[in-house]
């Protein structure tokens, strides 16, 4: 029993450490699907839920950073928010299915409906200026307002497939993603030309996009996938691909570092504008739909079944580093538990600061799933392999380091054996 009970203690611990780094600050009393949320700063936040009991209590406010949450009446049952704009930490407007769009000047005490059309649906929001906004979605529908949301005209529209993510770089230049599209305006959207983006299938939506400039920006998309371009979507490369699942949300803290939330409960993460992405765990493998950071190192994430994650150090050890100590030496420690049903721990050291790349494959070495694509700084590290979505058998992971000081190239690879 004293053995039993030493070996789940110690579980505990290794999930602990594992999942430190986002935790879960929110779950509320009847399960949820958030879809929408947003933060003026690390502090003060809303998302919004679905709820289907009748229930007008689906906006949720906190103002100390998740410790609390206030609900708030949207005016609406059953009414499933998308998109959410803060103009003001008290002045917030939210869109969403059955074309409605609902604004609050006074932090929430009061939502009213601005507009709303049943046959429509909204998915993107975004302001220019304090007066000038954008909302997109269902049928190609781009609209229009000058006067802080109080009002929504149409816009012409090149397409009539569903819209999704939308950035505008400045007052001008702008682009909308959307179903099988990638539209651009640079004349404040009194035109849109579609620019195609790189998409493999008619169903593969942009669902979210951030450009650091005119030219250079990522999109993500409910295929699996993210997509950049250099030259204001002139030309397209698949930067990342993360094996079935889907990237709901975007957010990028500065140029460089940008997070996405994927449909696995994974968040994966960029430091170097999105050219390279590699997954941080958290302890949910449900689908996330928005994630949010508010500063550097501050960052949340919504969950279908409404829970909300929360960092603060940006999830820096959520890739696992587990000591400060330096190696004299790379390592790949094999996973522990091994065999493992359905999670496992992976363990490495690095010298010196590197480029780790650790990747699974399968017995026919097909690759399942990207772990890490990160430079790291010196330490010893650990991250952790989900196979619930997987059979049993053998599986593969390969480590392959390239250090920068030491010019060196680590690689190797170890077994691991999955049973359900």
């Amino acid at each position: 029993m004293k053995t039993v009970y030493g070996l789940l203690v110690f579980l505990l611990l290794i999930n602990s450490a594992v999942f430190s780094q986002w935790n879960i600050v929110y779950t509320p009393s009847t399960s949820q699907t958030v879809m929408t949320m947003k933060f003026w700063d690390a502090n003060t936040g809303y998302h919004a839920g679905v709820l289907y009991n009748s229930s007008t209590m689906n906006i949720h406010k906190t103002t100390n950073g998740g410790l609390n949450y206030v609900q708030q009446s949207s005016g609406w049952t059953a009414q499933r928010f998308m998109t959410t704009w803060l103009l003001s930490p008290d002045t917030v407007l939210m869109a969403g299915n059955y074309g409605k769009i609902i604004k609050t000047v006074n932090g929430g005490n009061n939502w009213v409906t601005v507009y709303a059309d049943t046959t429509l649906q909204f998915w993107g929001l975004w302001f220019t200026t304090p007066q000038t906004g954008f909302i997109a979605g269902s049928g190609g529908t781009i609209m229009k307002t000058t006067n802080r949301g109080e009002n929504w005209v149409n816009i012409a529209s090149p397409t009539i497939t569903a819209l999704d993510g939308i950035w505008f770089v400045n007052e001008s230049t702008g682009y909308i993603g959307g179903a099988n599209v990638f539209l651009k305006t640079t004349n404040g959207g009194v035109n849109w030309v579609n620019k195609t983006g790189l998409f493999i299938s008619g169903f593969e939506t942009a669902t979210s996009i951030y450009f650091s400039d005119a030219n250079t920006g990522v999109y993500g998309t409910n295929a699996s996938r993210i997509v950049r371009t250099t030259d204001g979507g002139e030309t397209y490369t698949e930067v990342f691909n993360s094996s079935n699942n889907a990237i709901w949300g975007l957010s990028f803290v500065n140029a460089n570092t940008g997070y996405g939330c994927t449909s696995g409960g994974s968040v994966v993460k960029t430091t170097n504008g999105g050219v390279n992405w590699g997954f941080q765990n958290t302890p949910l493998t449900e689908n996330l739909y928005e994630i949010h950071f508010p500063s550097v190192n501050t960052g949340y994430a919504a969950s279908w079944s409404g829970k909300i994650l929360k960092t603060t150090n940006g999830g820096l050890t959520f890739i696992g580093e587990t000591g400060t100590g330096v190696s004299k030496d790379y390592k790949l420690e094999q996973n522990y538990p091994n065999p493992f049903n359905p999670g496992t721990v992976i363990r490495y050291r690095l010298p010196a600061a590197g480029n780790v790349l650790l990747k699974v494959y399968d017995v026919h070495g097909r690759e399942i799933r990207t772990l890490i694509n990160e430079r790291l700084q010196p330490g010893s590290y650990e991250t952790k392999f989900d196979g619930s979505l997987l059979s049993t058998g053998v599986y593969f992971y390969k480590i392959i380091i390239n250090g920068e000081t030491t010019k060196q190239t680590f690689s190797e690879t170890k077994r691991m054996l999955l049973i359900k």
